[in-house]
């Protein structure tokens, strides 16, 4: 049984771009992510760009390159979808959903709000088999998948489980879950996502029993709003 640190009702939002705006990385970073920061609603949020650095080709171990065009990937938490909807009319939105999330390995360092985090970030769009259905899957791979990931992917700064409850969007793509991992750094990815000449192998058949599909996207990530115990959390 996992005992995880879980939190319900977190949302998920995928930007595919702006329509109004030519510089779209700016008008993330000054115009969209401040503004939803400034909402009393949300005790947490973290923008997510996709990043042009090298290692976002690093360790393609499933399914290739996003073939979905995100951009951008907003976590918020203590908001709910309907009170935030009006902030996303100048987006191109490819999907909102909102999960429940389980922290498999936390992680809070006391840094600024509003600068890039420097760890490696790696968001997945996780699809279920054909042959489960979407509670078997997630309760594997919560109950199951954990114990081979800190074998395996020793580099792992922090890692979480973010299961769809809900898709918020009729155009929304269909998708079963948001795998978010951080490495520490160039090394920790390189060597530390296969730790093991026989782990691609492992994690394959593993992984084989709650997905299907796992577009990977590596995000430059900016912690815009953090919880209002995250000192107490550094504490303990």
């Amino acid at each position: 049984m996992h005992m995880y640190p879980r939190f319900t009702g977190k949302l998920i939002v995928l930007l595919g771009g702006c329509a109004t705006a030519s510089d779209f990385r700016h008008w993330y970073l000054n115009e969209h992510a401040p503004g939803l920061a400034e909402r009393q609603e949300i005790l947490e949020y973290r923008a997510n760009i996709i990043s042009d650095s090298e290692m976002a080709a690093l360790t393609r171990d499933t399914n290739g390159g996003d073939p979905y065009g995100v951009r951008a990937v907003d976590e918020i938490k203590g908001a709910r979808w309907e009170t935030l909807k009006d902030l996303y009319k100048e987006s191109e939105l490819i999907g909102a959903y909102s999960v429940t999330e389980y922290m498999v390995r936390e992680f809070y360092p006391i840094r600024p709000v509003g600068v890039m985090s420097p760890e490696i970030k790696r968001i997945a769009l996780l699809t279920k088999p054909v042959n489960k259905t979407h509670d078997d899957a997630m309760k594997y791979w919560v109950e199951r998948h954990p114990e081979f990931c800190f074998r395996h992917h020793t580099g792992m700064a922090s890692y979480s489980q973010n299961h769809i409850d809900r898709i918020l969007t009729d155009e929304s793509i269909p998708l079963d879950g948001f795998p978010i991992l951080a490495y520490w750094n160039d090394d920790a990815l390189r060597y530390g996502h296969f730790s093991r000449e026989d782990t691609k192998a492992l994690m394959l058949d593993d992984c084989s029993h709650f997905r299907s599909t796992s577009f990977v996207i590596t995000v430059d990530e900016y912690v815009m709003k953090r919880p209002p115990n995250w000192r107490e959390k550094e504490r303990a």
